[in-house]
């Protein structure tokens, strides 16, 4: 679960406005018992960390409520915002701590000091308090540019006075957070100065940068979010959190109704499953996700009102279930933030010059590396395999999503598979003869150097037919062009892989060669001892190429057809590709089957569930072999992948375990192939 860390509260007079649900709490005249109870009952929820008050009018009730707060230990939130809204009497301008009128801004200045008190009072770190009302742009922006000067002045003066009073009474600088809203002239809605995300950074960075108050930052409410425009018009989104990360002291999640014609319009604060609410869990969770992105510590409030007919406890169960739900969810727990796998941290170029020098001038090592790489006493660990597949670009496969030729570079490529290879479990490689030769000199250079070598235990496999090339005419045609048996023999391999997709259509007939191609091939493997990989794919042609039938009839009807191929099946593995149903694909056949991976979508998460999916289908479903999808994940770590899908087949993990392991390895073992270099 995410966010694991961060100190979850809860706005204690929205949860809980009164008897009734009348709002007595949020003007400080809750009856004694009810509030007393109430407090009591967040404070001994284990869920929550803190608690979000309002001002207690009455001295003995505050005494009380002091007491339970000292002596919970939790943190203590106190929030201006009811008092500011409310505006008791009328006694303050409606633009507060903005008015352009300096005897108006200083009574509301005032009162925010007196709020600061009370705060001290009940045991707060924290106030939390909001701008006053938008003066609008009827007369042009003079207006408003004038209300944001008064505001800073406040502000300034607001976080001298905490510092001051904290220190009087010997606790640490009281935190100042101005919060966002909405600036929409409406019943339902608040009005406020600030506002768009634009106008309170630049708030921000006045108070801390000018006038060095550490102590301000700003306060960002989800429910407030679908309400708020800048200067695009448009709502603002979880984007916004990237440019408020700096100045974030804390979170609030709620939700709002954004239909003018529905009873609860405006900043209404429902419940998450209110039809009318503009944050469901999906908004919910892309919210989350976004302040994981941003490594946000800080506090989490939630932020929800029952209606008169609903009870509070209930209501609040509610709001706990759907934060619990996004922060258990896979996409919100992969999310990546600002990490960039950077290849040529990891394998640079003075590497790949020396791994050229090596083979002008040294060759004879790839024999001499393959005598001594260390084999496994047998194929599988307990049965299982996870191969990373690096044999796309000798089929004229080079494209990564809309990168053409992103394969194409040797450097980045090679340096993925040696990542996968030195920094996961993975069991081995498939790959065509130059890249099984690259690695057999890296592995020789690293143990030349008095390194840890990366081949010895792990699985070698030798892809035999490439020349089906991607985009010919007669690509169906797909012989045996790389590796041969002899040679894998030769070199100690453990495996060998081919591969046939069966065009019914007016290609059929190069399709019936390479089934040919690949049943000479398995009699000349099961002669040398060598297992075979064998990837039979149904496929149909297109506008844009082949395309494989990813439907469980087809590759049902392919498997029998592979399953039979050779001279002998007891050393042949399946390589099909997750599909719907994959319970009755895998019962086509009796053989050891392993899952295909498939293109790069940009993020392994589907991948990893895929083949969460896909292990617990079959017994004879033995692992995975990976390619694209690991190697060019986007932006994150293929080594970190890797190990993911490792946890999955190895370690019967579940999809948000091996997501939860990535982010663990992220970016670990940059500098693993230092002794490569002496």
């Amino acid at each position: 679960m995410v966010l694991q860390k961060n100190p979850i509260s809860l706005v204690h007079f929205m949860a809980f406005p009164g008897p009734g649900n009348t709002n007595s709490v949020q003007r400080g005249e809750a009856r004694e018992e009810y509030l007393l109870r109430t407090m009591q009952q967040v404070l001994d929820d284990p869920y929550f960390g803190g608690i979000e008050i309002t001002r207690i009018k009455h001295r003995s009730i505050r005494r009380k409520a002091a007491q339970l707060l000292k002596e919970s230990g939790k943190k203590v939130i106190f929030s201006a915002q009811p008092i500011q809204l409310i505006n008791e009497d009328n006694l303050i301008a409606p633009e507060d701590i903005s008015s352009r009128d300096e005897m108006a801004r200083q009574l509301a200045v005032d009162r925010i000091k007196e709020c600061i008190d009370q705060a001290l009072e009940l045991q707060a770190v924290a106030v939390g308090m909001i701008s006053g009302r938008d003066v609008g742009t009827a007369s042009g922006l003079k207006a408003r540019q004038e209300a944001m000067l008064a505001l800073v002045r406040s502000l300034d003066e607001i976080c001298t006075y905490a510092k001051e009073q904290a220190q009087i009474a010997q606790v640490p600088p009281l935190q100042i957070s101005l919060e966002l809203f909405d600036r929409i002239p409406e019943p339902g809605c608040k009005n406020q100065l600030i506002g768009p995300t634009e106008d309170a950074i630049s708030i921000a960075r006045q108070l801390r940068d000018v006038y060095g108050h550490s102590n301000f930052g700003l306060m960002y409410d989800l429910s407030h979010m679908p309400l708020l425009r800048g200067i695009s018009f448009e709502a603002e989104t979880p984007e916004v959190l990237k440019a408020l990360a700096p100045y974030l002291n804390h979170i609030h999640v709620g939700s709002c109704v954004t239909d003018r014609e529905d009873p609860l319009y405006g900043d209404s604060h429902p419940r998450f499953d209110y039809l009318g609410g503009a944050v469901g869990e999906d908004e919910l969770a892309e919210f989350i996700k976004a302040l994981v992105e941003i490594g946000y510590t800080g506090g989490i409030g939630i932020e929800i009102t029952p209606r008169p007919h609903e009870d509070s406890s209930i209501v609040i169960e509610s709001a706990k279930a759907y934060l619990n739900i996004v922060r258990q969810r896979l996409d919100v727990n992969y999310a990546l933030g600002s990490y960039f796998f950077q290849t040529r941290r990891f394998f640079t170029e003075e590497m790949v010059d020396l791994l050229g020098e090596t083979r002008l001038y040294r060759a004879q090592l790839v024999e001499e590396a393959a005598e001594k790489r260390v084999r496994r006493s047998q194929l599988t660990r307990e049965g299982k395999l996870v191969i990373l597949a690096a044999d796309h670009p000798a089929r004229n496969v080079t494209n990564v999503g809309q990168e053409r030729v992103a394969m194409g570079d040797r450097l980045d490529y090679l340096g993925r598979i040696v990542r996968v290879l030195v920094t996961s479990n993975i069991d081995g490689v498939m790959a065509t003869p130059d890249i099984i030769e690259d690695l057999l000199l890296v592995d020789y250079l690293l143990k030349e150097n008095g390194a840890n070598g990366m081949l010895d235990g792990k699985v070698l496999i030798g892809c035999m037919n490439r020349s089906g090339l991607a985009g010919v005419e007669y690509e169906m045609d797909d012989r045996m062009t790389a590796f041969t048996a002899e040679r894998m023999h030769q070199l100690g391999m453990d495996g060998s892989k081919i591969m046939f997709r069966l065009d019914t259509g007016q290609h059929s007939r190069y399709s019936i060669q390479t089934i040919a191609y690949c049943s000479d091939a398995i009699g000349r493997c099961n002669a040398v001892g060598l297992p075979v990989f064998l990837e039979p794919l149904p496929v149909v042609k297109t506008p844009g190429g082949y395309q494989v039938k990813m439907d469980a009839d087809e590759l049902i009807k392919t498997i029998g057809i592979g399953s039979a191929l050779g001279d002998s099946s007891t050393g042949l593995w399946l390589k099909i590709p997750y599909v719907s149903e994959y319970h009755r694909v895998v019962r086509a056949t009796t053989l050891p089957v392993l899952m295909l991976g498939g293109a790069s979508t940009g993020n392994p998460v589907n991948t990893i569930l895929d083949f969460e999916r896909g292990m617990g289908e079959g017994l004879n479903v033995r692992g995975a072999m990976v390619g694209r999808n690991v190697l060019y994940p986007g932006k994150d770590d293929p080594g970190a992948v890797a190990e993911a899908v490792c946890d999955i087949v190895h370690k019967s993990a579940s999809s948000l375990e091996a997501v939860r392991t990535l982010r663990a390895r992220r970016g670990l073992k940059m500098d693993a192939l230092k002794g490569l270099l002496v």
